[in-house]
């Protein structure tokens, strides 16, 4: 009987993995643009970007991002985009000391969220907003 249940369980259980699709995103192309993406957020400078620095214990010093292929952290994430993320699509992960960076799989939304070791959200980032248009003036 107890050979049976553990049979049965784990049928079931590399059933719902096959089924399953990690959220993680890790071709070269799109792991280096997220690495390029927080690199630049958080070196830059500004009031919120200090603060979050500031807060999170970051420095130029301990500036190193590295990419996540964990698939617990990246599903848990997908919550962060406050958007449902269909099971098909992916995204990249990012770690820099404290904080982690998910690059929105949807760049035309938004570019990515920035949440701490909880989840919980500390930074979203939205996509360029072109310049306003001068009346008169064609681009």
């Amino acid at each position: 009987m107890k050979a049976q249940l553990l049979a049965a369980g784990l049928l079931i259980g590399s059933v719902v993995s096959l089924g399953a699709q990690a959220p993680c995103n890790t071709k070269r192309v799109v792991m280096d643009s997220a690495l390029t993406d927080v690199f630049t957020v958080l070196g830059g400078e500004g009031r919120l970007i200090d603060e979050l620095r500031r807060e999170q214990g970051l420095s130029a010093a301990n500036l190193n991002p590295v990419p996540v292929v964990d698939p617990v952290v990246c599903t848990k994430l997908a919550a962060a985009f406050n958007r449902i993320i269909p099971p098909s699509m992916t995204f990249a992960v990012v770690r820099v000391g404290s904080v982690y960076y998910a690059r929105d799989p949807d760049q035309k939304r938004a570019t990515g969220v920035i949440t701490d070791t909880t989840y919980r959200v500390l930074m979203r980032l939205g996509a360029e907003v072109p310049p306003p248009r001068t009346p008169g003036k064609r681009p």
